[in-house]
Parts: C-alpha cells; sequence; structure tokens
C-alpha cells in the first residue's frame, strides 16, 4: 500500500524551483514563444528570460536552431522566436 502524503509539494513543484536543469530551458522556452516572429540582440533576450548570462550559457547550445550568429571579429547572437524565422534571418544575413 502506497502512502499518499496530506497535502505538501509533489516532484514537480520541487523540480520548478529549485533544479535549474528544468529552471533554465523552460524559461527559454517561454522568451522564445514571447518573442514569436521577431528577433534581439542575446543580451536582450536573456532579460526577457531573467536569466544570469552564466546560466544561460550553459543551456544555450540545446537551442541553437533559434540563434543566428553575425559578426566578423566579434560575433554576435541575434535570437529568434522560431526555427522558421531564425533560417529567414539566416538567409538574409548569407545575401539570400
Amino acid at each position: 500500500m502506497t502512502v499518499k502524503p496530506k497535502g505538501g509539494k509533489d516532484l514537480a513543484a520541487f523540480r520548478s524551483a529549485h533544479d535549474k536543469s528544468f529552471i533554465v530551458p523552460e524559461r527559454i522556452k517561454k522568451g522564445l514563444a514571447d518573442l514569436g516572429d521577431s528577433w534581439e540582440y542575446e543580451q536582450e533576450f536573456v532579460k526577457r528570460c531573467n536569466l544570469s548570462l552564466a546560466d544561460f550559457s550553459r543551456y544555450r547550445d540545446q537551442f541553437a536552431d533559434f540563434f543566428v550568429e553575425i559578426g566578423g571579429k566579434s560575433i554576435r547572437r541575434v535570437w529568434a522566436g522560431s526555427k522558421g524565422f531564425a533560417e529567414k534571418l539566416r538567409t538574409a544575413h548569407n545575401g539570400g
């Protein structure tokens, strides 16, 4: 027989409050949804997601389809709210 706890919070509540491997990607997903078919530079996007740059950078590569790297010596990242819009930005950046 499994004893069901009275009150209290479940594992999902714990993860959403304390597990960065859950919190950070969820905030990035929300930021992408809020951005929609538009773009902004990474620094602005990190603020939109309400994250530190250190936390954000650990999970950035999971979302590589959503950003475009531009520039020469100093590379900047531009974030798009959808993969399709990011592809349009890549095409425009490459002269297409």
